[in-house]
Order: structure tokens, then C-alpha cells, then sequence
């Protein structure tokens, strides 16, 4: 089996995304109160004492935090939950929160990366209006025929998985509610801190500045290399990076020492 069908092989699509959608404020709140090297038991407990959560009952509590926020930022290390902790508190404009939740979200759930990427970006290329839970069951309806689905989910499973799904593009702000089911498409741009971030994000995780530009994730806000190379460039030096290029060659200089100097540096 080549290397290529591997990867295909373990994109798995779960309806992990039934647990939570975006949870934009539930997840602002935790991590308000999160302590890095906590056991995840002792967290969830004192989310429960101290009504973190508001009402939730202690089920959903434990279902939030160990199956929703857990997997999107604690594994598998809590650097993501750091870095939006540290966007809170930097006092960065909320769609930075945002855009970098959305990233860390996505990346746990080949479903909503997939989708995102493969659906609706080139629908917004394509200046579709509107976007109802259809893309998604045709979607779903091919992962099924190629591997992507263990089990075919019935009809009532698959349109709800296709709502979160829509919901949390709504949440992130590429889709705005028009009406019940229906939901106009924005032609969303990442914000200059956010994009920032993610390349800093990538290039500590070890991506390369000749892959940084191309690397998939980009794509989760329609971005293509050109697009990335232009923004970070027009970021500048005086806000943590320096562009260079030479042909199709595109060398990076942080004048950063970490992601979370240039956090403080944005923050400005």
C-alpha cells in the first residue's frame, strides 16, 4: 500500500462534532480558568463545582471537556490551549480567538477540515450565495462510497452531523444566518494576527519556510501560496516577521524569539 492511500486510509469521519460545534465562549470560559499540568480529571471536576459551565448537568460537563476540549487543545500537547490563553489575555481582537480556535478544532476533525477546505471555499470561488446542509450530505453520501465513513450514517444522523458542521462555520463567521436551515456565505479574510500566529504555530511545530507557504491548513481560510506569501509580507517587520524572496524561494526571519513574544507584539 503506497504511502499516499495510508494517509487517505486513516482520515477516518466521525460525528465527533455532535459533542460541539464552534463553543466559542464555553471554550473562552475554560480556558479562563484552566491551569496547564492540571490532570484533566481535576479540571473537569472543578468546571463542575464551579458552575463553569453554568447548568450543565455533569454528564454534559464531562462530555464538553473530555471529548470537545480535550481533543481540540490538550492533545497531543496543551500548546494550542496556551496560545488562545495567551490571546485572551493579550487583549488581541476576539476574531483572533476565533479564527485560532477554529484552526485547532479543525485539525482534530478531518470532517470539518475536509469539508472546509474541499466545499466551501470553492463555493465562495464560485459566488454561491447561500449554503444549506445539501453539500454536506452529498458530502457525506461520497465519503461514504470511498472509504472515508466506517458505517453509513443514517438520514437523520447525517443531516444532524451536516448542521454542527454548518454551525461551526457559522460560529467561526464564514457563514451568517439568513434564514432557519439557510445561511448566507461570507467571503471571509483572516485577520493579520491571525495569520501571523498560525505561521509562527507552524513553524515551531517544525514546517519549513519552503513548505510553510503551501501547507494545508491555510487553506481552511481559502488561502492559496500567493496569498499567504502577500499577507505575511505585508505584516511587516515591526510586528514579528520579515519576508524575503528570491523566485519561487520564500526564507522567513521572526524577529521573535517565541510565539508568544510576537502574541505580546501584536498585542501592541
Amino acid at each position: 500500500m503506497t504511502m499516499t492511500m495510508d494517509k487517505e486510509v486513516q482520515r477516518k469521519y466521525s460525528t465527533a462534532i455532535s459533542k460541539g460545534a464552534g463553543m466559542i465562549e464555553e471554550t473562552r470560559r475554560l480556558l479562563e480558568h484552566w491551569r496547564s499540568g492540571e490532570p484533566l480529571d481535576d479540571f473537569t471536576r472543578r468546571v463542575q463545582e464551579e458552575g463553569l459551565l453554568g447548568n450543565s448537568t455533569a454528564y454534559r460537563t464531562r462530555d464538553v471537556v473530555r471529548r470537545v476540549f480535550a481533543p481540540r487543545f490538550l492533545r497531543p500537547s496543551d500548546k494550542p490551549a496556551r496560545i488562545l490563553q495567551q490571546v485572551i489575555a493579550s487583549g488581541l481582537p476576539g476574531r483572533v480567538f476565533t479564527e485560532l480556535l477554529f484552526v485547532f478544532a479543525a485539525r482534530q476533525d478531518p470532517l470539518v477540515y475536509d469539508f472546509t477546505i474541499r466545499e466551501y471555499w470553492p463555493a465562495v470561488r464560485r459566488g454561491r450565495p447561500v449554503m444549506d446542509t445539501d453539500p454536506m450530505l452529498s458530502f457525506l453520501s461520497e465519503a461514504h462510497y470511498d472509504g472515508r465513513l466506517d458505517n453509513q450514517w443514517s438520514d437523520k444522523v447525517s443531516v444532524r452531523i451536516a448542521r454542527c458542521v454548518l454551525g461551526l462555520l457559522r460560529d467561526v463567521g464564514f457563514l451568517r444566518e439568513v434564514v432557519r436551515g439557510r445561511r448566507e456565505i461570507v467571503d471571509y479574510r483572516i485577520s493579520d494576527e491571525g495569520a501571523a500566529i498560525l505561521a509562527r504555530e507552524l513553524n515551531e511545530a517544525g514546517v519549513t519556510d519552503s513548505s510553510l507557504c503551501n501547507h494545508p491548513d491555510w487553506g481552511l481560510f481559502g488561502m492559496t501560496r500567493s496569498d499567504v506569501v502577500e499577507r505575511l509580507d505585508g505584516i511587516g517587520e515591526h510586528r514579528g516577521v520579515i519576508v524575503q524572496r528570491a523566485g519561487s524561494v520564500v526564507h522567513f526571519t521572526w524577529v521573535v524569539k517565541s510565539i508568544e513574544e510576537l502574541i505580546d507584539v501584536l498585542a501592541r
